[in-house]
């Protein structure tokens, strides 16, 4: 599962899940070098053919950028999967006694704890003392031998808002918390009888017996202001959309392996760069030296974090789903968030977003 790594130290930035080199993504590079060289050979071999160098000029077209994210190549592919895709899905939720083990494109095993709201919390300084806690529990968490997944889930009322957190089996609850069943089923949207609760994935948003729900990626936070909460103008939008933020803990000796890697190759794809004449931009500088004080706040016990933040947008028509979407999306631009849509990979991360994560 793509994500990105931070600490509370340098704090959260552009997404890292798709590797660069010379300021662009491996993939695009790869097309671009094999493309030149298939039109290359076919202009100068002795037989050319017009074919060959049609096919080299193809490849390149792949790696163009298009929206969302996506090259060209990448929107073939989404395309591909899109018509083999299962169009029907379902989400299936078992009690085990002690936790929930839920079933959708993957398996997780959570408990889920409702956070005893009282009133406004910022005005006691009782919501630091939470974010303390649960930055603490992270901490602990990146100790063990495993990686662990904790999820955080908001959703909005016309009169006041739910908020879960989601922990795998076994991991102690937090003061403040206390644990709810039912508000875990209704997050996960299945009974724990296990009976299946389905979904039909459309190109941009999914069907539910309930209505339409499209779910967005929030992949950059770069821009997002420091004096205010970040998803705080996402949570006063009218449309009342869902929040999901993800944080899977890496374990401690995992966390100095992919810290040091990361470091290792992004020097070495500049070192290299170099060589060939190319200059080193401010941003790819930036990169490196965010990485290195990545390594160094990790080796001295800090957590390695992978974040993903989704906002779910639900509605009982398409014309107005396409309208919450936009409302929604201007409020992420007026946070300093940039987001993507998900085009055709809706069934995903709808199933990446329920509690637990299943299928990261």
């Amino acid at each position: 599962m793509a994500g990105i790594l931070t600490s509370e130290y340098l704090g959260l930035g552009e997404t890292d899940a798709d590797a660069r080199w010379i300021g662009i993504r491996r993939h695009q590079a790869v097309l671009i070098v094999a493309g030149v060289g298939i039109a290359g050979d076919g202009v100068i071999a002795q037989h050319h053919t017009l074919l060959e160098v049609a096919l080299g000029v193809a490849v390149v077209i792949g790696a163009a950028p298009m929206i969302d994210g996506l090259t060209v190549s990448l929107f073939v592919v989404v395309c591909c999967r899109f018509m083999w895709r299962r169009r029907w899905n379902t989400i299936e939720c078992f009690d085990d006694g002690t936790s929930m083990e839920i079933h959708a494109r993957g398996v997780a095993h959570v408990m889920g704890f409702e956070l005893n709201h009282r009133g406004r919390l910022d005005l006691s300084g009782s919501d630091v003392e939470m974010s303390d806690r649960l930055a603490a529990l992270v901490v602990g968490l990146s100790a063990r031998g495993s990686s662990s997944h904790v999820s955080l889930h908001v959703r909005s009322g016309e009169h006041q808002a739910s908020t879960m957190l989601a922990l795998e089996r076994h991991v102690s609850h937090q003061e403040g918390w206390t644990q709810n069943r039912s508000m875990l089923e209704a997050f996960i949207g299945a009974n724990a009888d296990g009976q299946a609760s389905g979904f039909l994935e459309r190109w941009t948003y999914i069907r539910q017996a309930s209505g339409l729900a499209r779910v967005l990626r929030v992949i950059d936070f770069n821009a997002a202001s420091s004096s205010l909460a970040i998803f705080e103008r996402v949570q006063m939008n009218g449309r009342r959309p869902a929040i999901a933020l993800h944080i899977d803990v890496l374990a401690g000796t995992k966390a100095q392996r992919v810290a040091s890697r990361a470091v290792h190759r992004l020097g070495s794809d500049g070192a290299v760069a170099t060589a060939a004449g190319f200059r080193r931009t401010a941003k790819a500088d930036r990169a490196l030296h965010r990485l290195a004080q990545r390594e160094d706040v990790i080796v001295s016990g800090q957590a390695l974090l992978r974040i993903g933040a989704f906002i779910v947008v639900r509605a009982t028509s398409v014309g107005e789903l396409r309208r919450a979407v936009k409302d929604v999306i201007q409020s992420c631009e007026e946070s300093g968030l940039r987001v993507e849509r998900g085009i055709g990979v809706q069934a995903l991360w709808y199933c990446f977003q329920l509690p637990g994560g299943p299928g990261w």
